[in-house]
């Protein structure tokens, strides 16, 4: 008896590296740039995604996942050309979904009907507080009520949307975060991601520490303030799929959920990563 080899699915995860400033607690590869040449940029990813076409010939995409740095920054032509690119390279899934991860300042909120037009159908907000001075700590370059705005406006855009949140700040009280994630909820259809702030090395904020400017939670509040998001977040229907993220059911990041379970990806961009079996 002959077995057939078996040809499992694929996704893409895209890399734009470029945001309009660096915020102190992040160690990605990300990098300020006045200007960025979209049209090379997008000629370049669409060279490297024909490379790795080549060796994936047949598979069947179901996801791609726009991340950063800042893809909002991206114009929607370019998001758009790779889309249209990835679905005539790869048979697509008919129900393919297409994430953007977007940070809610005006400008980029204002282009979230543009991104729907080019094919996204998730938006991934890095919302990361609902305090204004907490934003202005993190070097955030929007307001609560931007983040607000920009909720909205992806609730009108596309099918679904996610936004992320950051706790164990300095200071952060339970109460606090708890009452922050309740007033998330209240903004969100189906999907938040909690993370624990980290200091990873050789950033803003690692220095401070250093210094002694920056005092970070201490391990039993940071446990506290975990277990307070796991109770309020199952309550609401949306337990946790994954350490910090959290979805009602069927509103889950089917992308992450794959490279998570040890799905195959492909990776483009500067600081992409991929994991896929070549022919």
């Amino acid at each position: 008896m002959t077995v057939e080899p078996t040809n499992p699915p694929l996704s893409l995860y895209v890399h734009w590296p470029f945001c309009l400033a660096k915020c102190p607690y992040c160690d990605f590869n990300s990098h300020v740039r006045e200007d960025v040449d979209h049209d090379r940029w997008a000629a370049a990813l669409c060279r490297e995604l024909d490379y790795f076409a080549s060796i994936t010939r047949g598979r069947r995409l179901v996801s791609i996942f726009f991340g950063g740095g800042t893809p909002s920054l991206m114009s929607p032509a370019t998001v758009g050309s790779l889309i249209d690119r990835a679905a005539h390279t790869w048979p697509a899934d008919p129900g393919i979904e297409v994430t953007l991860e977007a940070n809610p300042t005006s400008v980029e909120a204002g282009r979230m009907a543009d991104f729907a037009a080019a094919g996204v159908n998730r938006i991934s907000l890095g919302v990361q507080s609902l305090d204004d001075d907490v934003l202005r700590y993190f070097g955030r370059g929007h307001t609560v009520a931007e983040a607000i705005e920009a909720v909205g406006l992806a609730r009108k855009s596309v099918p679904r949307h996610s936004i992320d949140l950051i706790y164990a700040r300095p200071d952060q009280t339970r109460a606090e975060w708890r009452d922050e994630l309740t007033r998330a909820l209240a903004m969100v259809d189906g999907h938040v991601s909690a993370y624990q702030l980290t200091i990873e090395k050789a950033t803003p904020f690692h220095a401070a520490m250093r210094r002694g400017e920056l005092a970070v939670a201490d391990e039993e509040i940071a446990t506290e303030l975990f277990d307070d998001t796991q109770e309020i977040m199952e309550k609401a229907g949306l337990p946790a799929y994954e350490v910090s993220n959290h979805a009602a059911p069927g509103a889950e990041c089917r992308h992450n959920l794959r490279c998570w379970l040890g799905g195959e990806y492909v990776g483009i961009g500067p600081g992409a990563h991929g994991r896929v079996r070549y022919e």
